[in-house]
C-alpha cells in the first residue's frame, strides 16, 4: 500500500518548481479526516485515517475523485482541510451561504451512497450530507492550483492545464483505484483522464452526455456543472435528481458495472 499524502507532496513540489517561488501552491487531494480545530474564527482539520478509509472505499468500488477548477480565495491554503462548516462561529454548523458547498456535499453524499444497481439516494437533508462530507474519504483535485476568484476565464484555465499537464496527470494516477469521478470542469478533467485511459467513451446522445466510462478499467465519470453554478433549471434539488436519473440510466444499460 502506497502512502497517498507522501505522493501528493512530490506532486506539489513539481508544481511549485514550474510555478516559481513567488506564488504559493494551493494543495489538494485526499480529504483529511482527522480532528477539527477552530482558531482565529476559522475551522480547520488535521490529517487522520483517510488513507486507510480510502482503500476500504476503493475495494467497495466507491472511491470518489472530484475534479474542480481552482480555489476561490485570495490566499492559498490546503483544501484537504475542507470542512464545509460555517466560519466565524465556534459551534459546528454547515455552511449554507454559497451554493458550492450546498451542492458539493450533496453530490458527494449521493455518489458515495449509490447502491450496486446505480441507484443514488434521494436528495438528502443538509445534516445528513454534511456528516458524509466530514466522515467519508474522497478526493478533490483542482486543475489550477493557484487561488483565483469566483470564476475563471476558460482560456486561462486551459493555459494552466497545458503548462502543468505532467504533474496533473501524475496526481490523477495516485488515485487510480477510484471507481467514480465527478468532473466539474466542463470536460477538461475528462480530457486529462482520456490521456491515461484511452478507452474512455461517453454514454448518452448529443449534448446529453452525463456519463463517461471505461470498460477496461471499470470506472465512471459524471460530467457535471460546477457546484457554484447558480442557474440550475428547477433549482438545486432538480439538478441533483437529473444527475441521479442519468446515473441510473447508465446502470440499467450496464448492470453490475462497478
Amino acid at each position: 500500500m502506497e502512502f497517498i499524502h507522501r505522493q501528493e507532496e512530490f506532486i506539489f513540489k513539481e508544481y511549485q518548481a514550474l510555478l516559481g517561488d513567488n506564488i504559493a501552491v494551493s494543495r489538494d487531494g485526499l480529504h483529511y479526516l482527522g480532528a477539527f480545530y477552530y482558531t482565529n474564527g476559522c475551522w480547520g482539520r488535521d490529517c487522520g485515517d483517510e488513507e486507510e478509509k480510502w482503500y476500504q472505499y476503493c475495494n467497495r468500488k466507491r472511491g470518489l475523485v472530484v475534479l474542480t477548477k481552482e480555489l476561490n480565495d485570495e490566499k492559498a491554503w490546503d483544501i484537504r482541510e475542507e470542512h464545509a462548516r460555517k466560519n466565524g462561529i465556534e459551534e459546528p454548523m454547515p455552511s449554507m451561504q454559497y451554493p458550492f458547498y450546498r451542492n458539493l456535499r450533496r453530490w458527494i453524499y449521493g455518489l458515495l451512497n449509490m447502491n450496486s444497481d446505480g441507484l443514488v439516494p434521494e436528495y438528502p437533508p443538509t445534516n445528513i450530507a454534511q456528516e458524509c462530507f466530514e466522515t467519508k474519504p474522497w478526493v478533490r483535485v483542482n486543475l489550477k492550483k493557484v487561488p483565483g476568484g469566483s470564476s475563471i476565464d476558460n482560456g486561462l484555465l486551459d493555459q494552466y492545464v497545458d503548462k502543468f499537464r505532467s504533474p496533473l496527470l501524475k496526481q490523477l494516477v495516485i488515485y487510480k483505484d477510484a471507481s467514480i469521478y465527478l468532473d466539474c470542469t466542463r470536460r477538461r478533467g475528462i480530457v486529462l483522464l482520456s490521456e491515461l485511459y484511452p478507452d474512455l467513451k461517453p454514454f448518452g446522445e448529443g449534448n446529453d452526455e452525463w456519463i463517461y466510462f471505461s470498460e477496461k478499467h471499470h470506472f465512471i465519470i459524471v460530467n457535471s456543472y460546477h457546484p457554484s453554478y447558480r442557474r440550475f433549471s428547477g433549482g438545486e434539488e432538480a439538478y441533483y435528481n437529473r444527475m441521479r436519473n442519468a446515473i441510473r440510466s447508465f446502470f440499467q444499460e450496464y448492470p453490475n458495472f462497478l
